[in-house]
């Protein structure tokens, strides 16, 4: 799945990703495993799997990925060199 960052909450660890699809889901500290959260912001565009839990959905497996969806392959639109 593919989505970007639309809250962030560095001081508490977690966050939300609205995913491609529309739907919203939760993510946590552990999610991204050696990447640090104080390296994330609002608008990144990230690839994650989906675990299902007993409250929610939640994001795992999360990491950066360099272009946007739908890019037409133009230097403006990538997120990381």
């Amino acid at each position: 799945m593919r989505g970007s960052i639309t809250q962030l909450l560095r001081k508490r660890g977690y966050g939300f990703i609205l995913g491609e699809d529309g739907c919203e889901v939760y993510f946590d500290r552990a999610s991204f495993g050696r990447l640090d959260i104080s390296a994330l912001s609002i608008g990144l565009w990230v690839e994650y799997d989906i675990q299902y839990g007993f409250e929610r959905m939640r994001a795992v497996n999360v990491k950066p990925f360099a272009e946007r969806p739908g890019n037409t392959g133009d230097a403006s639109s990538a997120r990381f060199a």
